[in-house]
């Protein structure tokens, strides 16, 4: 939105700039698309870290709320082979909970 506003802004100024100007205004203009451009770039970085952050934060809660369960294989930890072994134990523990529960309605 912020872009197309000023997309728009830039085109109302060089339909009103005199013509021995214009250059001069679309270097302007360039230099400040390039630093609108530069802040969305910093700004999604800055969403990304933060979706990410609110990510391991939840891997950490499933972690620690499964480990206090006493469900075996699960503490927390933040090592990569430990973080799939255990993404594999939750796969594993929702295809067994998926077969009894067809296996429950077989006999219903």
């Amino acid at each position: 939105g912020l872009k197309q506003e000023l997309f728009h802004r830039h085109k109302e100024a060089q339909q009103c700039c005199r013509p021995h100007n214009l250059p001069l205004l679309r270097a302007a203009q360039q230099r400040e698309m390039e630093a609108v451009e530069q802040r969305i770039r910093e700004e999604q970085r800055m969403m990304d870290e933060k979706i990410v952050l609110e990510l391991d934060q939840k891997v950490i809660d499933q972690q620690s709320t499964l480990e206090k369960a006493g469900v075996s294989g699960f503490y927390i930890t933040t090592n990569p082979q430990e973080l799939t072994l255990q993404m594999n134990l939750l796969e594993l523990i929702r295809k067994l909970q998926q077969k009894e529960s067809e296996s429950k309605n077989a006999f219903s």
